[in-house]
């Protein structure tokens, strides 16, 4: 059972509900009416709270794992916090990173607002409970995309960057396999991630409160900060792109990381900074996040205690022509 299957079962009951899709299906045209979605209520109270995010922790690190009481506010990194509403600054490091769904306005065409809202409301929570398990802090949710910071005062870099790495490998997983297999037998087509992922080291990045009084957030200025949104604008259907700083926190880079033949930023001073497509499936796989079945498909392994049973001798022969990621 994958850990997103939550999420994914909402979704199928709001599409399955969905009375505009029915309409459609009957007279092949947009109709001009309110439609009772009184039922979207309930669903959204079936999308999983802390109780899952505590469920999966304890899978993946141990009975021992400290309860997660509340997570972090939106614009209010905890190590961070005490400058709010102050005009102090402070110079530390911080990952940051941008994840967007693209072309998800298309639900609009076939299911209610309502419906069309719950769908992205799912794969936003999906996408919390993501980056929370693997130890990230959401900054901002921007519709169906969000703003996260990896690392503190508590991480290294090194640990920041993988559990970065590894999270937004899992998103990308969630929409490539789990909602793209579902969504293509509904024949809603081409909806995916971008992501795009940089560090800025300690003389990098300038924390601050920006913003007045309450209307305001506790925030870095950065370029690392302004460049992962550029990067995730070049990022392929389902990528994840990343700047030179997080592959040289990665121990055998190259088995990842492929440099893009652009670099996304001119220092105007003969350097450049070199942005790179990172192959998260061949991450998963090598770290023992997931697994492949005997067909050849990815199986996501966090926070499941059951691992898929292979056998080598049939695997090889179809992974070693379907999937790049296959024994590196």
């Amino acid at each position: 059972m994958s850990i997103f299957n939550p999420y994914l079962d909402v979704i199928k009951k709001a599409i399955d509900r969905d009375p505009k899709q029915q309409y459609i299906r009957l007279h092949s045209e947009q109709p001009e009416t309110d439609f009772d979605t009184s039922y979207i209520k309930a669903l959204r109270n079936e999308l999983p709270g802390l109780d899952k995010l505590n469920e999966s922790s304890r899978l993946i690190k141990g009975l021992n794992a400290l309860e997660i009481e509340n997570l972090p506010r939106l614009g209010n990194h905890p190590d961070f916090a005490y400058l709010r509403n102050t005009s102090d600054t402070e110079k530390h490091w911080i990952i940051s990173a941008f994840v967007d769904v693209q072309k998800s306005t298309q639900l609009h065409n076939r299911f209610t607002l309502a419906t069309a809202a719950l769908i992205t409301e799912s794969i936003v929570k999906a996408s919390i409970f993501a980056v929370n398990l693997c130890g990230g802090y959401v900054h901002r949710i921007q519709g169906d995309g969000l703003m996260v910071y990896f690392g503190g005062k508590k991480i290294d870099k090194g640990q920041a960057t993988k559990d970065a790495l590894k999270a937004f490998a899992m998103i990308s997983y969630f929409v490539k396999n789990d909602l793209k297999e579902y969504f293509e037998s509904m024949n809603i087509k081409d909806i995916s991630t971008r992501t795009g992922i940089d560090l800025g080291h300690d003389s990098q990045v300038l924390w601050m409160y920006s913003g007045l009084s309450n209307s305001g957030e506790v925030t870095t200025c950065s370029l690392h900060t302004s460049l992962a949104p550029k990067m995730q604008v070049n990022a392929t259907k389902n990528g994840i792109v990343t700047g030179q700083n997080i592959i040289n926190q990665i121990s055998s880079s190259d088995k990842y990381f492929k440099v893009k033949s652009e670099p996304i930023w001119d220092y105007e001073d003969g350097r450049f900074y070199n942005q790179y497509d990172f192959n998260w499936e061949r991450y998963l796989v090598n770290n023992d996040f997931a697994k492949q079945n005997i067909g050849g498909d990815l199986i996501l392994n966090i926070g499941n205690p059951v691992t898929p049973l292979l056998n080598p001798a049939y695997l090889s022969p179809i992974a070693e022509i379907n999937k790049p990621y296959y024994n590196f």
